[in-house]
């Protein structure tokens, strides 16, 4: 089933920047190494009353610039060329939105409040 968000992540997002997301998303290392301390440290500040939505999507920009430059290593290109920044700052949104939800559904332990 087809979520209203990933409707409107596929209009919203270029071809390269969805491409670029599917592989992010499917890299093993990037997953362990980047995406997951992200989640955790956003987790840790939203508990703490600290999350910044502005600080947040910075912290997703070093997965997407990581992403890119891998995603070039192996296809070619340049990765300024290929994904311009402009593009990527509109899919570290993205996962910004992502990690909220995902927050707020509670989907990993670490997310959850202790009492």
């Amino acid at each position: 089933m087809i979520k209203l968000k990933d409707l409107l992540l596929e209009r919203s997002l270029s071809d390269e920047m969805r491409e670029l997301k599917l592989y992010i998303d499917n890299d093993s290392s990037l997953y362990r190494q980047r995406y997951m301390p992200i989640l955790k440290n956003l987790s840790r500040k939203k508990k703490q009353g600290k999350y910044r939505k502005g600080l947040a999507s910075k912290a997703f920009m070093y997965l997407i610039d990581d992403g890119a430059k891998r995603y070039v290593r192996s296809y070619g290109g340049d990765a300024r060329d290929v994904f311009p920044k402009r593009q990527r700052k509109e899919l570290a949104k993205e996962y910004v939105d992502e990690f909220e939800e995902t927050f707020k559904n509670q989907e990993f332990d670490f997310m959850r409040q202790e009492n």
